[in-house]
């Protein structure tokens, strides 16, 4: 989560280290009632992603097309991933690939049949754990840009 591919050396210390990435880059705000602290990133929070299709990519009508994409929790298991494509109105499960792993991605997809109708299509993925936790609607900004797990809507046109 904090760009280990660079590390170059260890230094143990007794104390918390207090360098730029780990205090205000990677970082974010945990709020007590009135109180904020700014405190390092840690864990990657659950999210699902859609790897295809691809934003603004366009899709055939009256067709079937595979949605497919990947989820993460920290600490757990993914055990739902639901899709809706009509910008979340209405949510369906998907197949889930794989055995679920601790802290490991989860694969999983969904066959859509597409409207006859041409128009815009608003895809979206969403996750559940092992906790029951699901991803938010809407983007914290306590989490500035790294911890981004809202629902992420992609735009693809069926024509």
């Amino acid at each position: 989560m904090a760009s280990i591919k660079w590390l170059e050396r260890i230094i143990v210390t007794n104390k918390p280290f207090n360098g730029y990435y780990q205090t205000l880059d990677y970082a974010c705000w945990k709020r007590r009632g009135e109180i904020a602290d700014l405190v390092p990133l840690s864990e990657i929070a659950i999210k699902a992603e859609i790897a295809r299709p691809a934003q603004g990519e366009i899709i055939s009508a009256n067709s079937k097309v595979r949605i497919y994409g990947a989820a993460w929790t920290s600490d757990d298991e993914i055990t739902k991933v639901e899709v809706s494509t009509d910008g979340g109105s209405v949510w369906s499960e998907t197949k889930l690939i794989g055995a679920a792993k601790r802290n490991a991605w989860r694969l999983w997809e969904f066959d859509w049949k597409t409207p006859a109708k041409p128009g815009k299509q608003k895809l979206v993925a969403r996750a559940t754990d092992s906790q029951g936790r699901t991803q938010p609607i809407e983007r914290d900004p306590d989490r500035g840009t790294y911890m981004i797990n809202h629902l992420l809507p992609i735009t693809v046109e069926v024509r």
